[in-house]
């Protein structure tokens, strides 16, 4: 009996220990909740906020797209002025070079029209630069002056000789002229459209010319 009385008293010691832990457990997370809450150091975790940051991105790609389009009026508008320069100075391949540059700022803009009529106006300055190293002018109207047949074959077998030294001048102006035909397709007829068309007419009046034979002037 005294045995059965020592093992109650001890599992009833033991219950109460254990008790007494599970409680003291409990006090100890409550004060870490506790001081969670209250430590100033703890960083919360915050969701990102999405929205914000796509309008901020919308604005910089905004302010970006800006500060891209000044930039290649900019540029745009130094080709045309290097141009102009080179004009001044006789110097009409240069100022074809310029002016297809400032057709390609004008792509990068979507200004089409003025890309057309940079290409154009640089087939154009080709042709000057033709006219120029060939004396083509003063050519023609000798040409148009002469009345007998075995005069107009000489001058005329004399005449597609030189021309023919600078028929890669011609050449290149009517690739620029083609470009700026295929862009001015895509776009409202105005009065760029039938000068697109003359200059392209005319190169290749001259070209026919120098394919011609003598025997069948």
């Amino acid at each position: 009996m005294q045995k059965y009385i020592i093992s109650v008293i001890a599992i009833l010691l033991i219950i109460g220990c254990n008790s007494k832990k599970t409680e003291t457990e409990k006090e100890l997370l409550e004060s870490y909740k506790n001081e969670e809450k209250t430590n100033p150091t703890t960083i919360p975790i915050q969701e990102p906020k999405l929205e914000e940051t796509t309008k901020q991105a919308e604005v910089n790609e905004k302010e970006s797209l800006i500060e891209d389009e000044a930039t290649l009026w900019e540029s745009y508008r130094s080709a045309k002025a290097a141009a102009t320069e080179a004009e001044a100075k006789g110097e009409y391949e240069k100022r074809a070079k310029h002016l297809q540059e400032a057709a390609r700022y004008a792509n990068a803009l979507q200004r089409f029209d003025i890309e057309a009529w940079q290409n154009n106006n640089a087939g154009f300055a080709l042709i000057q630069d033709f006219k120029k190293k060939t004396n083509y002018i003063n050519l023609m109207n000798k040409l148009n002056s002469l009345k007998l047949k075995t005069e107009i074959n000489q001058f005329s077998k004399e005449t597609r000789k030189l021309l023919n030294n600078e028929k890669e001048i011609l050449l290149e102006a009517k690739d620029y002229l083609a470009q700026a035909k295929e862009i001015d397709n895509n776009l409202e007829k105005s009065s760029r459209t039938t000068t697109i068309v003359s200059n392209i007419i005319f190169i290749n009046d001259v070209l026919n010319f120098l394919e011609f034979k003598d025997a069948e002037l």
